[in-house]
């Protein structure tokens, strides 16, 4: 075993979290797959056996007290204050040989001071929904924890139904969310907040000067930007998040907390994946607003120890410059153009529309798309529009306006617009063969989403548009 421990988080003090061990899974404990060039590229050198032991519980990092941390949030808008880490527990604080520190952290492996009724446990479908998840967009290049191994055990756990449990190993610089922030302003702990930005600031946003007067206003503007570029990132693939509580963001702009997700498959801007989201609070058409909303609540816990609220607001007013330049930087290379204008945008607006419209599968038409005229015929066929067809030939004229050869306009698109999304009833059908033991299922999927770019001839069945009951799935927030 090697792991190079370089506590940060964990000298932060008795405020921020609690001491805890992990609770042990006894009934047959098995890992069922590891990211091994993940944990290759943090040189973090762990065996099968030693990361079994580790994620069932039965043994510890040397030299690491594990700890569960303390937060708040607004859950659907309402203000909860005192949440924290109930069913994840942070092992290790490990360092590469480049100074880059890494938080491992054990989900699903029991209870904590901030469990209040629940068990701590995670079980097997939301593990694996999770640990994909991860994978699959950090290859589509979008900010996100990660996941580096997933433990199954035929312990019970007790949901709607009985199931069995599982941890996932996840990987991040950091899990601090916005809540962290929360929980201090609301306990009026002015100490304990200014403590927790300028340690942010110290390890993960060193360009910030400390010693500048007005350095809560730069954190925010970080954090500002950071999440507007990951709500972007989400929006160009179709992603639909579904429980963006102000517990479920990451201070640093990574994507966290993979419960109710889903990518759309048929585009529906209102569509709901999670069924406690009874008013649609959480669907794509709602997140760039909700990213804001939450910023505006970390805002109001700044405002706690810094006056010059009117600097706070001017920052917040940046959202949607930051959020529209990557947002349109984005959907420009997916439509295959080396520019945006405002025109464009009233073309893409229009595209948009039809698709909802029609009904048009989201990944399925953009690859489709990236081919050209022999792809908007393969189109045309599948969605007989003409409204699309129209629409087709404004594009192409626009085509004629830029220097940007078929060629590279092609190379731009294919390497923009992936072949391989993490549909749900390809995760359910994972899902499914696991609950019986079958694991191989989801080791392809793997494989295949490290790479969702490239088409392969063995991975066919993964780039059709999905059925059509494929759209019923709903999720709830254990997902």
């Amino acid at each position: 075993m090697k792991i190079n421990l370089n506590p940060q988080f964990a000298k932060l003090g008795e405020s921020f979290f609690s001491n805890i061990q992990a609770t042990p899974l006894l009934k047959n404990p098995h890992l069922i797959h590891e990211n091994s060039a993940l944990l290759n590229e943090l040189e973090l050198e762990l065996s099968s056996a030693e990361l079994t032991k580790i994620l069932s519980g039965v043994a510890a990092i040397d030299g690491y007290q594990a700890l569960a941390s303390v937060y708040m949030g607004h859950q659907f808008g309402v203000p909860v204050p005192r949440l924290g880490d109930g069913r994840a527990i942070l092992i290790a604080e490990h360092q590469t040989s480049n100074s880059e520190t890494w938080e491992l952290q054990l989900k699903g492996a029991g209870q904590t001071p901030y469990s209040r009724m629940g068990d701590g446990r995670a079980v097997l479908r939301s593990s694996i929904r999770e640990y994909l998840a991860s994978h699959a967009m950090s290859k589509l290049g979008v900010p996100t924890t990660l996941a580096a191994a997933i433990l199954h055990s035929h312990d019970q756990i007790i949901r709607e139904q009985i199931e069995t449990a599982a941890v996932v190993l996840r990987v991040a610089p950091s899990f601090i969310r916005f809540g962290h922030f929360e929980y201090f302003a609301r306990q009026k702990q002015p100490r304990q907040l200014e403590t927790l930005i300028q340690f942010v600031c110290n390890n993960y946003f060193p360009e910030i000067n400390l010693s500048d007067s007005d350095y809560v206003v730069l954190f925010l503007e970080e954090v500002v930007k950071r999440t507007a570029e990951m709500i972007a990132h989400w929006q160009s693939i179709g992603f639909v998040h579904g429980v963006m509580n102000s517990d479920n963001m990451s201070i640093l702009g990574l994507t966290i907390d993979y419960g109710p997700f889903s990518f759309m498959d048929k585009f529906n801007p209102e569509q709901i994946f999670n069924h406690s989201d009874s008013e649609g609070r959480y669907t794509y058409a709602k997140q760039p607003y909700i990213g804001w909303w939450n910023l505006y609540r970390l805002a109001e816990a700044l405002s706690t120890i810094y006056a010059k609220t009117d600097n706070l607001e001017q920052v917040l007013s940046k959202y949607s410059d930051y959020y529209n330049q990557k947002y349109t930087t984005l959907m420009a290379a997916k439509l295959g153009l080396s520019e945006f204008s405002e025109d464009d945008g009233k073309l893409l607006d229009e595209l948009l529309q039809i698709m909802q419209q029609e009904q048009i599968d989201w990944a399925y038409f953009w690859r489709k798309l990236s081919y050209g005229i022999v792809g908007q015929q393969q189109l045309q066929l599948d969605y007989p529009s003409l409204a699309l067809s129209n629409w087709y030939r404004r594009l192409e004229n626009r085509y004629q306006q830029q220097a940007l050869t078929p060629e590279a306009r092609q190379k731009l698109m294919l390497s923009n617009n992936p072949a391989l999304i993490l549909r749900n009833h390809l995760l359910q059908d994972a899902i499914e063969h696991a609950k019986i033991g079958d694991y191989s299922e989801m080791s392809r999927l793997f494989d295949a989403l490290s790479d969702p770019y490239v088409e392969s001839d063995i991975c066919q069945k993964y780039y059709k548009p999905a059925p059509r009951d494929a759209a019923e799935i709903i999720l709830s927030c254990s997902s």
